[in-house]
């Protein structure tokens, strides 16, 4: 290939690459280290696991946030009202539908520019959009930059790679649609027994701020915890030769991502949480690595676990 270019260099007088083949090679050899690490098979796990994710969050948004048809009085409050609808959020709703439709219909380029814009376009409303409040009393409908984040890093992640066309993944995007509608509807009542008077308070409520993310089921802690557990299963598949741990790497990025933006976000007054989201981190970027690169342990057939057989 270097003598390719050399001799092509020389016929045309020139003693420097052209900017295109500068980039040209930058992006193949970018994309040949990524194929190294992160594996086809790898990349089309995580992506599967990130399009059944993306639906679920991205469609559970839209109605308890975006729509809200049990409470129409809610848009007069919102902060950036798109039409009918509470925010602009349903554009990327809407995207994350268009791509599951695509990849059931094996249209694999139309579903990733839908997932690559999808991406584009929650990077763009956390940037322009009005935040929600970090008071947890009362929250407007706005569109939410944890949850945003982490929508703009799975789009990611599923358009890097092929989703499987299967029926596992339409039940993992329905498997996670019904846990988050059902630890919604119950944390929404267990806070209606606790505050049963909340003077002023309007009847909505800013579900994924106020019962995930924010102290509930998806609090910081606990969404780094288990970004833990992920990597150190990770680690363990790398170590025992499993082609799993990279997949799970990938699919944990946008996870370690929003806790992130949750810490500095919401916490980032609070020394601990500054020493909490270091440390943490440190284990991720530990874990991480040792997941790409420790040395599969030999089994004892020869060959690791989904290696191709040399016959």
């Amino acid at each position: 290939m270097v003598g390719t270019l050399l001799d092509m260099a020389e016929e045309e007088g020139r003693e420097r690459p052209r900017r295109a083949e500068m980039l040209d090679l930058a992006i193949h050899g970018l994309g040949a280290r990524l194929s190294a690490v992160f594996p086809a098979t790898s990349r089309d796990q995580a992506a599967s696991f990130a399009l059944a994710t993306g639906v679920a969050w991205s469609l559970l948004y839209f109605i308890v946030q975006d729509w809200m048809p049990w409470n129409p009085g809610a848009h007069a409050f919102a902060l950036d009202p798109f039409g009918p609808f509470n925010s602009a959020g349903v554009l990327v709703t809407a995207l994350w539908v268009l791509a599951g439709v695509f990849v059931l219909a094996r249209r694999g380029t139309a579903a990733r520019f839908s997932l690559l814009g999808a991406a584009a376009l929650a990077v763009v409303l956390i940037l322009v959009q009005t935040p929600s409040s970090s008071e947890y009393a009362v929250v407007y409908p706005s569109p939410d930059r944890v949850t945003f984040v982490l929508l703009a890093g799975l789009g990611l992640i599923a358009a890097v790679g092929k989703p499987h066309r299967k029926w596992t993944t339409a039940a993992s995007a329905t498997g996670w649609f019904a846990a988050l509608s059902g630890a919604l509807l119950v944390m929404n009542q267990l806070d209606r027994v606790s505050v049963p008077l909340a003077a002023g308070r309007p009847g909505w409520c800013d579900f994924f701020n106020r019962y995930l993310w924010a102290g509930g089921l998806l609090a910081p802690g606990v969404v780094g915890i288990l970004v833990v557990v992920a990597l150190s299963a990770a680690v363990a598949f790398r170590v025992t030769g499993h082609r799993l741990g990279g997949a799970l790497v990938l699919s944990a990025v946008p996870w370690a991502a929003s806790v992130l933006v949750n810490w500095a976000t919401y916490l980032g007054g609070d020394p601990s949480a500054v020493v909490m989201a270091v440390f943490m981190v440190v284990v991720w970027v530990a874990l991480s690595l040792a997941a790409l690169t420790l040395r599969p342990r030999a089994r004892q057939e020869g060959q690791a676990h989904g290696a191709p057989d040399p016959a």
